[in-house]
């Protein structure tokens, strides 16, 4: 077993507390102790602990009372009650407040850390749930699919920038698949077995981005009713994807680059550091370097995370790719039917000749579409929205040419895709000239899959 968790002793008596400190830190663990029971929680809301040893017996405010306090502020970490003077009443009454286990005086060594070993497990697998309900709704698939010489060649470069611990930076346009190609960093490295969480800074504005990177002590702000680690903390010894770097606002760029260059920081109304061990990787649809000459992205930042760049094609660079990428999409979202699909020659063509502004995105999504509308398991150009229009007779339409008729969601698709095109993928830029808010062009984005990695 990895020995890195992080333990809190909560112990009146001298001599026992700095043996178990002493004891414990020489077994592997990180070890933070406290005489009493304020001293504890003071220490406990600061900071995100895996495993707490708490003495029943305290001076001030006893340790079942300091336990109650511990669960209204935080249920991550697990908490074992010890005593020297253990009941029954006593020890019932701590498992139902929400303690792990209750041991009583003297315990042997190797018990206790065989104790402490089975709950740090525990506190492992809660903080991982938290990070899958994070990722729920991201777990379609997780394939990078494409046999080009293109994708080969990113796949090869993503596999040697992951053999090292250093931050990765990957490039590309909207919909080409960054988180994919995060993934496979992540699966390549030697932290395949720890996090891998996922952060849109695009969507963090300035006052979330702080709470939601560096987590909040409890009262930080009005609705900070327990205080909540961050998503640097849940990355702990795993990797941390942070999407759409370019939008991140300038002021939380400075305390970025602090965590970069020290592995510490601070949760939004604390005054203690944490220390964490995250490998980043980072990505972004626009090019860093004009940002920095615009005054948009810090300078210093972008020279420490360009170390290990990926460039990720678009799709219109690698259609050969998509036959495959077709098939996939087909497999993933599709179960009423249990024959295979067929693809009507007419249908590919129409694939194959289109630009792909939203790229895979956009391949999933029309596929998706395909397979919702399809009566039979053909993919035909009537299941495609770019598919040629055709005429009915009714009802009886007057037309002024002889174009045919596009339909309004089209017009202003192909609206949002050219103000982006014009303003690189900037979000925000691009929402002040189309006159409505980022919530609401993040939503168009990913109704017409242009939405980005």
């Amino acid at each position: 077993m990895e020995k890195k968790a992080k333990l809190l002793i909560i112990e009146d008596e001298k001599p026992l507390r700095e043996l178990l400190e002493a004891e414990l830190s020489r077994s592997g663990y990180q070890v933070q102790v406290a005489a009493d029971g304020s001293e504890g929680l003071a220490r406990y809301s600061e900071e995100c602990f895996s495993v707490v040893l708490l003495d029943v017996k305290l001076p001030g405010i006893s340790g079942v009372e300091v336990l109650q306090r511990m669960r209204e502020i935080s249920d991550v970490p697990e908490i074992i009650m010890f005593t020297g003077h253990g009941d029954i009443e006593t020890a019932v009454k701590c498992i139902k407040i929400g303690a792990y286990d209750y041991l009583t005086k003297p315990v042997k060594l190797d018990e206790l850390e065989m104790v402490i070993n089975k709950a740090h497990d525990k506190n492992r697998l809660h903080r991982e749930n938290i990070n899958l309900r994070i990722e729920l709704n991201k777990l379609d698939s997780h394939e990078v699919v494409g046999d080009s010489l293109a994708i080969r060649d990113v796949l090869k470069t993503a596999k040697r920038w992951a053999a090292t611990d250093e931050h990765v930076l990957i490039y590309g346009e909207s919909g080409t698949g960054k988180e994919l190609i995060a993934r496979a960093v992540h699966k390549a490295s030697a932290r395949f077995d720890k996090p891998f969480v996922t952060v849109n800074c695009g969507r963090l504005n300035i006052n979330t981005a702080e709470s939601e990177l560096f987590g909040h002590m409890q009262g930080a702000f009005t609705s900070a009713n327990k205080a909540r680690a961050g998503l640097f903390e849940l990355a702990d010894n795993g990797t941390l994807f942070m999407d759409e770097v370019s939008e991140m606002p300038l002021d939380v760029q400075v305390k970025l680059l602090r965590v970069l260059e020290t592995g510490e920081f601070r949760r939004l109304g604390g005054s203690k550091d944490i220390r964490v061990d995250v490998r980043f990787v980072f990505a972004a649809n626009r090019k860093l370097k004009e940002c920095v000459d615009k005054g948009e992205f810090r300078e210093d930042l972008y020279y420490r995370i360009n170390l290990l760049p990926v460039s990720l094609p678009p799709l219109r660079e690698r259609r050969e790719d998509l036959p495959l990428l077709i098939h996939h999409f087909i497999r993933i979202n599709d179960d009423r039917f249990s024959v295979p699909w067929e693809i009507t020659d007419s249908a590919m063509q129409l694939l194959q000749a289109h630009d792909w502004p939203g790229n895979i995105r956009e391949l999933k999504n029309i596929i998706r579409r395909a397979c919702i509308l399809a009566s039979e398991p053909v993919l035909s150009p009537d299941l495609l929205p770019f598919a040629p229009t055709t005429v009915t007779t009714s009802p009886k339409i007057e037309k002024t040419s002889d174009e045919p008729l596009t339909p309004l969601w089209q017009i202003e698709r192909e609206h949002i895709v050219r103000v982006l095109a014009e303003v690189e993928g900037n979000k925000s830029l691009a929402a002040r000239i189309l006159g409505v808010d980022r919530k609401t062009l993040y939503s168009k984005l990913e109704k017409y899959g242009l939405d980005s990695d």
